[in-house]
């Protein structure tokens, strides 16, 4: 991938987010969340530029930019009451890999095997960092949840003894 200008950055972030805002849209995102959920594909985009120009591939740029968005799914999930869902499945929808599945299908149909090979794993790389990225970014947020839970539990039981009695009568 060649490098991107601030302005094409800038123009390709704000295309990512009014694709975000319109899969929100689709999956009927409430009024109150589509700015936040048309943010995440924007902080989606704009991290997986930062990623793929610092030197990342497409495997590592989507799954640090997936990572982001869940972690950033979750975390408004809590504070907006909301499920984890509606920001996630839009805010990923930048990150897709339609370009590079057209590509491949279009070669394949013109029997340019190498383009095909090209695109096809450019594609496939670029889905299982979205998946990797979700899936290690999930795991945290429930170990987190968890070692939360517990740790209260723990101090919740502590606060409920009796103290011990120290007379010998």
């Amino acid at each position: 991938a060649g490098m991107v200008s601030l302005q094409q950055g800038a123009l390709q972030i704000f295309c990512g987010a009014l694709g975000t805002l319109g899969f929100a849209l689709f999956f009927f995102v409430r009024p109150k969340h589509l700015l936040l959920a048309t943010l995440g594909g924007a902080l989606s985009w704009l991290i997986y530029l930062l990623v793929l120009h610092g030197g990342g591939g497409v495997f590592l740029a989507a799954l640090v930019s997936s990572m982001a968005v869940c972690f950033w799914s979750e975390a408004l999930a809590r504070v907006r009451k909301a499920p984890a869902l509606i920001f996630l499945l839009p805010g990923i929808v930048p990150q897709l890999p339609g370009g590079a599945l057209y590509y491949s299908m279009s070669a394949l149909i013109q029997e340019d095997m190498d383009t095909f090979f090209q695109k096809g794993k450019e594609a496939g790389l670029v889905a299982l960092g979205i998946g990797v990225g979700i899936l290690i970014a999930s795991e945290v947020v429930r170990l987190l949840m968890w070692s939360n839970r517990h740790r209260k539990r723990r101090l919740s039981r502590k606060t409920r003894r009796h103290p011990r009695r120290t007379d010998q009568n």
